[in-house]
This record gives C-alpha cells, structure tokens and sequence, in this order.
C-alpha cells in the first residue's frame, strides 16, 4: 500500500511541477513580448501625410528572416499593415474588432501552420489620430520545446526518486518486520517442543509484546500446574477412603454385604482413575510444546512386551524417516496408548505381533496386528464401553481401550478395529488389526 501511495504522490507532484514551469515559461514568453511591444512602439513615428515610420530595426534579427516565427505587424483600419520580413508575403490576422487598449496575450497561428503566442496593443502616435494595432507574435515552438525538456528530466529525475524510495520502503519493511519475523520463529520453536520462552533480546518496541506472550505461556503452565495437583489431591482424597472400605470389607469375607461393598468399591476405584487420568491427560494434551519421538517409544514397549511374552514375537515396521515420526503430545500418553495395545495383542496372540507405523502429512498411523482369534465384527463396539469384558476368564479390569480410546480422541486422533487380513488366510486364525491416528509433531 505505501508503494502505491509513494507512486501516487510522485506522479501528483510531477504533473504539479510540470504545470508550474510551463507557467513560469508562459509568463517569461509574455514577459519578452511585452518587451519588443514596447521596443517596437519605441522606434515608431509618424511623417509627412501621416505615414508610419520606423526609426530603426528592432535589435533581434530573426524578425528580418522569413517565416523564421519571430514576427511584427502594425495594422490600422482600411490600410495596408506594416510587417516585418520574417512574415514575407504573410499578414497576421488580429481581431480588430478587439479592445486592445492594454495589452492582449492570445494563442494564434501563423505561416506555415505555426503555432504563435501574441500580444495586441492599441497605439495612438502623436501627430496622427489613426489607432494602431501593434501585434508581436513568437513561435511557441521554444516554449514547447523546453516544456518538453523539462518534463523528460522531470519524468527520470522523479522515477530514480520513486525507486529509491520504494527500495528504501521494501528495506524499511524487511529489516522493520525482522523482529517479527523472530517472534514467529521463536513462537514455532515453542510449538515443535524447542524452547519454552521467547528469547529476552528483542528491539524495544518488541519486548513487551514478548514479554506478554512470555507471560501467557507462563499462566498456562501454571494453570495445567495447578490443574495437576488438584487432580492429584483429590485422587489421594478419594482412593484413602476406597482403600479403607476395601480392607474393611476384606476383614468381613464371607457376607454378602460385604461382596457387594468390595464389588462397588472396586467400581468406584476405576471410575476414579479413568476421571482423573482423563482429567489429566486433558490438561496435558493443551500443552503447546509437548513433542514425543515415535520409535524409541514402540521399540522399548515391544523390548518389554517381548520380556512378558517370551512365547511370541514382536515386530516392528518403520516407514519412512523415523525423525519425522514426531507424536504431537506427551511421552506417557502415548506409552500408556501403545502399551495398552501391545498389551492386549500380545494377550490373544498365537505367536506374532506387528507393529507398523507411518506419517500421512500430519498425522502418525499406528497399526498392531496379532494372528489371534479376533473379534466379532458386532462386538467391537463393546470393548471400548469402560469396564465391558469380552472373555471373563482372562485378567483384566476392562480398561484399556477405554481409556485409549479417550486419550486418542483428546488429542483429536482415531481409533479403530479391523480384521488382519494378512493373518486371515490361517485356517483357525483370524486376526485383529488395531489402527489408530495421532497428530503428528509440525517441523
């Protein structure tokens, strides 16, 4: 916008300046007619019988070289004009029905099409009473020419201004905005993870705005601080009581009070720890900087999966660069994720678990495959209802997909189940294909 008001201006401006010395020139030509009026009027006289004389030539001599634009005429009613010889057999033609009794400045045309600037005086010579139109008449062709001049230097002279100042604006911009620049990079930095505080050596016009920004991140980490604790008090305030109740219940085995006291304790418990990890993962899952690298993580889940397992055997496909599998959130969130699912597959599987990983633009694809039985297409849904067990017979609270489910879509990510279908050509066998997407870490 400030190019266009800079291009604006000059363009204003010059036309200004153009106008102003085409008048001063105007005026100067007029200045100079009024002139030879005066030098003409000067060497005027009158003779015998009235006839006009000159006393001598006018000192310019381009009035005595034909059509050279530079002319004089006398002309006086029902008479032949006196001329200069510029005008050879030419007559300039004044308005003699004009009042010319002061001096009169008009655009005329003269031989050969000449485009004239002239003035008309009414004279009266003492000894005669015959009114004189004296008329000088220059060639506009000077003035034209120097407007021209003018204006071409006018032109280049304001066109090497506009470029520099529009150079000198796009400087200004660049260096100007450089700070700025800074704050975006620095605020990008944050958000991949780098850093956690804008850096304290901006310009002073840009400090206080990084100081604020400072100051935001500043609450909101005490805001999830403060969030933790809270979570954390009343996960201490809420599982003491629950403990007492179970011991106490324990101490009284036997009844059926007592059944039922320790059957809806225990529910209690996990809804307390689904809430309150739900809770803080909410509160984590805000957090500007939080990055995990993918890889590291699957890898030692699947290591001590392996430990658990010594009967089946864990895979691991990376695609892709694994600097580029980058979790956009915190390293326990997606441990407890994976592991859940590790856990699970490595509790149905026959013998093999996959685990294969890949980033799609901006999000990380986790697959866990097992060769075990699988599940009902119709019962799928179930599994992630909290507390919901498909087989009684195997240990488990019902949690963990429950709560991977909640953690998954906290952070804006998918779950789902499909059939393995690399395992569905076994005959016995059919497989589970957990599929889940994460957000990935911006680079």
């Amino acid at each position: 916008m400030s190019a266009v008001w800079t291009v604006l201006v000059l363009v204003i401006g010059g036309y200004i300046l153009s106008l102003t010395f085409r008048g001063v020139i105007e005026q100067n030509l007029d200045d100079r007619l009024n002139s030879m009026m005066d030098s003409l009027i000067g060497i005027s006289g009158i003779e015998f019988e009235e006839d006009l004389n000159l006393y001598r030539a006018l000192s310019e001599p381009r009035f005595e070289q034909p059509y050279s634009g530079w002319y004089w005429q006398i002309s006086a009613k029902n008479s032949e004009p006196y001329r200069s010889r510029s005008l050879w057999d030419e007559s300039l033609k004044p308005d003699m029905e004009m009042d010319a009794s002061r001096s009169v400045y008009y655009d005329t045309t003269g031989p050969e099409d000449q485009s004239l600037r002239a003035i008309d005086r009414d004279i009266t010579i003492p000894g005669s009473d015959t009114v004189f139109r004296y008329t000088v008449a220059v060639d506009k062709y000077e003035l034209e020419s120097q407007s021209r001049r003018f204006d071409l230097i006018l032109v280049w002279s304001l066109g090497i201004l506009g470029v520099g100042l529009l150079a000198a604006s796009l400087l200004q911009l660049f260096f100007g905005l450089q700070p700025l620049r800074k704050v975006r990079a620095s605020l990008s930095r944050i958000r991949r993870g780098q850093v956690s505080r804008l850096p304290d050596d901006f310009p002073s016009e840009i400090q206080p705005l990084a100081d604020e920004l400072n100051a935001l991140l500043d609450h909101n980490d005490e805001v999830i601080d403060r969030s933790r604790t809270q979570v954390g008090n009343l996960a201490h305030a809420l599982k003491t009581p629950l403990a007492i109740l179970l011991n106490e219940a324990d101490l009284q085995k036997g009844g059926g009070f007592s059944e039922m006291v320790v059957k809806q304790a225990n529910a209690m418990r996990r809804h307390v720890d689904h809430y309150l990890h739900r809770a803080r993962v909410a509160a984590s899952a805000k957090v500007i900087s939080s990055r995990t690298e993918v890889a590291p993580v699957i890898r030692d889940l699947c290591r001590a999966m392996g430990v658990i397992n010594r009967d089946k055997v864990f895979d691991i496909s990376i695609a892709g660069p694994e600097e580029q599998l980058v979790f956009r959130g915190e390293r326990q969130d997606l441990e407890e994720i994976v592991g859940n699912l590790l856990e699970n597959a490595g509790k149905w599987a026959e013998r093999q678990v996959y685990v294969h990983c890949r980033r799609e633009a901006d999000t990380i694809i986790l697959e866990i495959s097992d060769d075990g039985p699988g599940i009902d297409p119709a019962a799928r849904e179930a599994v992630f209802t909290r507390g919901e067990r498909l087989d009684e017979e195997t240990p488990g609270s019902g949690l963990g997909l429950s709560i991977v489910q909640d953690l998954i879509s906290l952070y804006g990510g998918k779950i789902s189940l499909e059939d393995n279908l690399s395992a569905a050509e076994a005959p016995s066998q059919k497989g589970l294909r957990v599929k889940i997407s994460l957000p990935a870490a911006v680079f």
